[in-house]
């Protein structure tokens, strides 16, 4: 195997892939990367996994001699960041690979590619089009919302629904929600298996959207997707890419974008009932502007109880105070009066740092909080919903 590319174009494609790879297995030739060269095209797949998420990054360069290893994922990272701006040869000479360029010559040891695990099955038969920056804007709004708890496995994932008028992600850790739904028709295209970069299909390509979604149920086809796979969408996303090609099977979802594909296995669990907490008609609703709200609560935070991170919102027509107290260190309060309150005189406490999450992930200049009693949840909103587009936040209050 021998193949050349600039060190820039070698370095765009794998600066992503580290993060795929485990950190710990007990399988130790997980901690490599599979490398293949394709004469007869000009390619190179470079493939990254950790059993749950593979991803190929798939791309051009001068092939010399194909063939096919495996070398360390974060040594060849490490050395490819480490050399000059010009082109990089790369061959494999018995059991080691060669990367050279200038005067560098760097030589790794490989490992036997044959115990790199099998590749799932590329078929792109009834395909979705997603528009790419629609979901970037989906997993935005939701992956922050995910718990960290391992021993709440559903909940460290983001559940994705669709239909054929319209997909939904929602995200939640017991304590917060976060919720995105787009009312548009999704697009089943019909895409070559050989062409991954093939032009949008024409009319006639279009596969009926029923042939996608006849088996789902009136809830829609329902996937709940590991936040390590979103995010390394995320980190691969380009505004100049506008589409996203998606295959939903029973048991793993596969994205192609760009110059990658994307294998994911699903949490098969059933996610929650997250909705039932929804409270549309809490009778009290402040409107402040976002920067104005989040500062105040950072200021206030600086003291705010390590153990529960707890500040608290008094609210009226007329005055507005947030307020935190800790046995430890003191208390702080801040009154603002750039506002706009209906309803009756409320106070509510909650975690400051989720509420922090949910502002950071608001849209609009200002920030619609809708309230009830201290154990109502929290709804917040950006101040306008935009059209064909629904965006829903909840926050469960803290008991005083």
């Amino acid at each position: 195997m021998r193949f050349q590319i600039e060190k820039a174009e070698l370095l765009k494609h794998i600066q992503y892939l580290s993060s795929v790879v485990p950190t710990k297995s007990t399988t130790p030739i997980l901690n490599n990367y599979r490398l293949e060269a394709i004469a007869d095209t000009n390619r190179v797949s470079i493939i990254a996994t950790d059993l749950e998420l593979t991803v190929i990054a798939e791309f051009e360069a001068r092939v010399i001699e194909e063939g096919t290893t495996a070398v360390n994922a974060r040594s060849f990272n490490e050395i490819v960041h480490s050399l000059p701006d010009v082109v990089v040869d790369i061959h494999k000479h018995e059991d080691l690979l060669k990367i050279q360029c200038s005067k560098i010559d760097f030589s790794l040891l490989c490992a036997d590619h044959t115990l790199f695990p099998e590749l799932p099955s590329r078929n792109l038969h009834n395909a979705l089009g997603l528009n790419a920056e629609q979901f970037h804007r989906m997993i935005n709004k939701t992956a922050f919302a995910v718990s960290t708890d391992v021993n709440r496995a559903v909940l460290t994932g983001v559940c994705w629904v669709l239909k054929s008028d319209s997909q939904l992600m929602a995200a939640t850790d017991g304590r917060k929600v976060s919720e995105i739904k787009y009312l548009q028709a999704l697009t089943p295209i019909k895409t070559s298996d050989d062409n991954p970069e093939a032009e949008p299909p024409s009319d006639a390509d279009t596969i009926k959207t029923s042939d996608i979604f006849e088996s789902a149920s009136e809830t829609g086809i329902e996937k709940i997707v590991p936040v390590k796979t979103l995010n390394f969408l995320q980190k691969i996303y380009n505004p100049g890419d506008k589409e996203l090609v998606s295959v939903i099977e029973p048991n793993r979802v596969m994205f192609v974008y760009n110059e990658y594909t994307v294998f994911s296995q699903v949490l098969e669990h059933k996610y929650p009932d997250y909705q039932r907490a929804f409270i549309h008609d809490l009778p009290n609703t402040l409107l402040i502007d976002k920067d104005v709200l989040k500062t105040a609560i950072r200021r206030v935070a600086l003291i705010a109880p390590e153990d529960n991170l707890r500040i608290r919102f008094e609210i009226k027509e007329d005055s507005f105070e947030i307020n935190t107290t800790n046995r430890e260190s003191g208390e702080a309060k801040e009154m603002l009066d750039t506002y706009a309150y209906t309803g009756s005189p409320c106070a509510i406490s909650f975690n400051y740092k989720y509420m922090l999450s949910i502002l950071d992930a608001i849209d609009q200049e200002k920030v619609k909080i809708c309230l009830g009693t201290q154990k109502d949840p929290i709804m917040i909103y950006n101040e306008t919903q935009t059209e064909n587009q629904e965006i829903t936040f909840l926050l469960m209050p803290l008991r005083s």
